[in-house]
């Protein structure tokens, strides 16, 4: 599996807090993922933030629709959205769907005042991927347990996707 390095970390432009020093201590001469995602003294969030930015775009997407799918909410039209959100990513749905359940999906989110469903929907259907994994992550996640789980799921989803690459060589 690839080597992250600081400077691959530094080209994602990470959070003034993560200056090259401090990256040099935790990353040294690289990292895999997976070893990103087990570094200790580093906030789940932050191991987030990094790894989803070296996934690609259908990996980040599959996990902004996991997490959007983890925040707790009753609005009907939320979740809809969020099926066509996967629907449509997977070719099974079409703009025009996506955009009914969008403007459906903001009113009632808005009208129950979920914020935060409403938020990880948008981010998933319409924000670059790295950004709709990171988004969904942040409003599903008020919880440590809920981070935890969430780099739990990361760390399957990239050793799945190393054990492909690995079994397509």
């Amino acid at each position: 599996m690839k080597k992250i390095t600081v400077k691959d970390i530094l080209s994602k432009v990470p959070c003034p807090e993560w200056t090259e020093a401090r990256l040099r201590k935790k990353i040294g001469k690289g990292k895999t993922l997976p070893e990103i995602l087990d570094l200790s003294g580093v906030e789940d969030k932050d191991k987030i933030w990094c790894v989803i930015r070296f996934l690609d775009d259908k990996t980040n997407r599959a996990f902004a629709i996991w997490c959007a799918r983890r925040c707790e909410f009753k609005v009907k039209e939320v979740t809809e959205y969020i099926d066509v959100i996967e629907r449509y990513y997977n070719g099974k749905a079409t703009k025009e769907e996506l955009k009914k359940a969008d403007s459906s999906s903001h009113w009632a989110a808005d009208r129950a005042a979920y914020n935060a469903a409403n938020e990880a929907s948008y981010w998933a259907a319409d924000r670059a991927a790295y950004e709709a994994a990171y988004w969904a992550a942040y409003n599903a996640a008020d919880r440590v347990a809920e981070r935890k789980k969430q780099v739990a799921y990361l760390r399957k989803v990239v050793e799945e996707c190393n054990d492909t690459k690995e079994a397509n060589q």
